[in-house]
C-alpha cells in the first residue's frame, strides 16, 4: 500500500495527473431509505442550477486519507493547497496554485502559476521547474480536491437537511446510498488512487455539505467518506476527508511580474524532465558513481531512506509489518509483509514465494502456483523498478550489470 501513495505523489510531480476526471454522470438508482422532502430537494437543485460563476475567486483547499491497518497502525497522508484566479470571465486567466503533501514524514511543495494555457510549476524550491499547456477546467482538475459542485439524483440520496448559519449561508448535507457513495467517491473524490481495484471495496459511511451564499455563489464544499478494502490480506480502513471554500469572490486579482515571466520562460516540458534532479537540495551528495548499483546504493540511502546494513544489504521498513530489502551480494530485490517473503532475482529475471517460481523471460511458473501469488509476485518485481525510477535510474541498466 505505501509504494500506491508514494506513485500518487509521483504523479503530481511529473504533472501527469491533470487530465480531466469525469464527474459521475451515471449512478445507482436504489431507492432511497427514507422519503425525502421535495422542497428540500428542489431549492437544493436550484441552488446549483442558477450558482453564480465569478470572475475572481480566493479558494482553499484539503485533502487527508488515513489509513489504518489490520494491526492498528496508521498512515496519514495530507494535501493543504490554495488556487487564486483572476479574469474567468473573459477567458484571460490568471491564476495561482500551491499545493503541501505531506506523506508519512516527508514534506513537499509545488507552486504553480497558470497564464497563457500554460501551468508553469515549481517542486520544492527550484528542485525541478517545469511547465504543462492545459486549459483552466484542467488546471482546476490538477487540484485534488474537486472544486465544482456537483447535483447529486434524488433517488439515490438517503437523507437531504437544510439549514443557515450565522452568515446567512445555506447548508445542504447529503447522504447517499452506498453504491451511489461508492461510485461518486470513485469518479469524483478519489482522483488519484483506485481502491476499486481491491477486495471487499466498500463505502461504509459518507457526508458531503454544500453551502451556497446569499448571494447565490456556491462557497464550500465538505466531505468525508469511510472506505472498506482487503490488500494482500490485510483488512484497511480509510479515512477519506476533504474541503474547498472559497473566499473573495469578484474581489482577486492575481498578476505575475516580469521578472517571474522571464525565469519561468526558461522552464522544460514536464514530459522531458530528468528524474535526476528529483533530490533534496539539502543532501550532500547525489551525483552519479561509476556504475548503476554503486549510484542506487547512494541514492536509496539519499533520496528513499533506506537504512545500509553494512553488509551489502540496504532496508526500508513501513506499516509495521512491511519491508523492502535489497541485497546487492544476491542480486534480488525482498517484500516481506508479515511472515511472508516475495523475492525477486534482477540477476535471473525470476520471482519467486516459497515453492512457487515465476520466470519473466518466458512467464512459466512452477506448478501448484496460485494465481493471486504469481500477480503479487509481479507486483514485487514493479516496486523494484518504481525504486529505481525514484533513483533516476533503470532496471535494465542494474540487470545488463549483473551479467
Amino acid at each position: 500500500m505505501k509504494k500506491q501513495m508514494i506513485t500518487l505523489l509521483a504523479c503530481v510531480l511529473m504533472a501527469g495527473c491533470s487530465n480531466t476526471v469525469a464527474a459521475a454522470a451515471t449512478v445507482a438508482t436504489t431507492a432511497p431509505e427514507q422519503p425525502l422532502d421535495a422542497n428540500v430537494y428542489t431549492a437544493y437543485a436550484n441552488a446549483i442550477t442558477h450558482t453564480k460563476n465569478p470572475d475572481s475567486y480566493s479558494a482553499t483547499m484539503n485533502n487527508t486519507y488515513k489509513m489504518t491497518y489490520s494491526d492498528n497502525s496508521t498512515e496519514l497522508y495530507v494535501m493543504d493547497g490554495t488556487l487564486e484566479a483572476s479574469g474567468i470571465a473573459d477567458n484571460n486567466i490568471i491564476a495561482h496554485s500551491t499545493q503541501h503533501i505531506s506523506s508519512k514524514g516527508t514534506e513537499s511543495d509545488l507552486d504553480g502559476w497558470y497564464y497563457d494555457g500554460r501551468l508553469y510549476n515549481t517542486y520544492d524550491t527550484n528542485v525541478l521547474n517545469y511547465y504543462e499547456d492545459m486549459s483552466f477546467s484542467n488546471l482546476k482538475n490538477y487540484q485534488w480536491v474537486p472544486m465544482d459542485v456537483f447535483q447529486i439524483q434524488q433517488n439515490t440520496i438517503s437523507s437531504l437537511q437544510a439549514e443557515q448559519d450565522n452568515s446567512g449561508n445555506t447548508i445542504y448535507t447529503i447522504q447517499m446510498n452506498a453504491d451511489t457513495a461508492a461510485t461518486l467517491f470513485t469518479n469524483r473524490y478519489n482522483k488519484n488512487l483506485d481502491f476499486t481495484k481491491y477486495d471487499g471495496y466498500q463505502i461504509t459511511s459518507n457526508t458531503i455539505k454544500d453551502t451556497f451564499d446569499a448571494n447565490g455563489y456556491f462557497v464550500k464544499e465538505e466531505a468525508d467518506f469511510t472506505i472498506a478494502v482487503t490488500y494482500k490480506n490485510q483488512a484497511i480502513n480509510i479515512d477519506y476527508s476533504s474541503y474547498v471554500t472559497y473566499e473573495k469572490l469578484d474581489n482577486t486579482t492575481v498578476s505575475v511580474s516580469a521578472n517571474d515571466k522571464r525565469s519561468q520562460a526558461t522552464y522544460g516540458n514536464y514530459k522531458d524532465f530528468d528524474t535526476s534532479k528529483i533530490t533534496s537540495e539539502s543532501l550532500i551528495d547525489d551525483s552519479e558513481e561509476s556504475t548503476t548499483e554503486a549510484t542506487f546504493k547512494k541514492r536509496l540511502v539519499g533520496r528513499l531512506g533506506y537504512t545500509d546494513n553494512g553488509d551489502g544489504t540496504y532496508k526500508d521498513t513501513f506499516n509495521g509489518s512491511e519491508s523492502y530489502t535489497i541485497d546487492f551480494n544476491n542480486k534480488t530485490f525482498l517484500y516481506t509483509n508479515h511472515t511472508i517473503a516475495y523475492s525477486y532475482s534482477w540477476k535471473g529475471d525470476t520471482g519467486s514465494m516459497g515453492a512457487c517460481t515465476l520466470i519473466f523471460d518466458t512467464n512459466a511458473s512452477s506448478t501448484g502456483c496460485e494465481d493471486t501469488t504469481l500477480s503479487t509476485i509481479k507486483d514485487v518485481k514493479m516496486y523494484l523498478q518504481m525504486e529505481l525510477y525514484y533513483c533516476g535510474l533503470s532496471l535494465d541498466d542494474l540487470q545488463a550489470e549483473a551479467k
